[in-house]
């Protein structure tokens, strides 16, 4: 890699590296639990220089800022991950697509510039329809519905189910139609001190129009910092 970044773990030099990369098709349906497992089993296949953790239990070392939800698509995710030596990037990319299931491709290889406590909000794309309305009607439902003072709805929290308003937590969004399907682009807190998936807000919907909704795509586009910059 050009200009990588190097730390020292318990005297031994290695290289902190963060890989961009695309989760989409059928592997948005990988559990962030299983996703875990596939990229570390990547990694022994690909035989790259991984660097494990020391100690009783050694492991590979595999850290993912943001973990993207089941049934998620996402473009510009991201996993941290440490090598012994220091190779090309694009055959790091190559050695790693090599190993990875179809729907999970790396696009990029950097040093790690941002933390994860700097992550505040993350820009999502929609597109849902219903068999019960034709796709006007939902959208007109759906503004009426964004449109009120108020949202309240029941977030799951490991203490327990919580009522929030998620009104105040919907940072910018824009609605429309594509061709029969409604069309949502939303901005969302995200975070390890606040996050919003968008489907907690279009279920709402769902839940208090008596709808069932289809769900086309839904899928992550930027996760942003609290300067705005992109998170890298």
């Amino acid at each position: 890699m050009d200009n990588p970044k190097i730390i020292v773990v318990e005297g031994t030099p290695v290289y902190d590296i963060r890989a961009f990369y695309r989760k989409e098709g059928r592997a948005k349906y990988i559990s962030h639990l299983d996703l875990y497992r596939t990229i570390q089993r990547s990694f022994q296949r690909s035989r790259l220089p991984i660097w494990f953790t020391q100690g009783f239990n050694p492991h590979i070392y595999l850290t993912f800022a943001l973990p993207i939800a089941l049934g998620y698509e996402g473009v510009e995710e991201s996993f941290d991950f440490r090598l012994r030596e220091n190779l090309p990037e694009a055959e790091v990319i190559s050695r790693l697509n090599a190993a990875l299931p179809e729907g999970i491709v790396i696009t990029r290889i950097a040093a790690p510039e941002k933390k994860a406590e700097e992550i505040e909000k993350a820009e999502y794309s929609l597109l849902f329809s219903s068999k019960n309305i034709p796709s006007g009607e939902l959208l007109a439902k759906f503004d009426a519905f964004l449109s009120q003072e108020s949202i309240l709805t029941e977030k799951r929290t490991k203490k327990g189910p919580k009522q929030i308003d998620l009104k105040p937590s919907i940072l910018a969004s824009k609605t429309g139609l594509l061709g029969d399907a409604v069309s949502l682009d939303i901005t969302l807190p995200a975070g390890i001190f606040q996050n919003i998936n968008p489907t907690l807000l279009t279920d709402a919907f769902a839940a208090a129009a008596g709808l069932e909704l289809d769900y086309r795509m839904i899928r992550r586009n930027r996760i942003l910092c609290k300067d705005g910059s992109v998170f890298c």
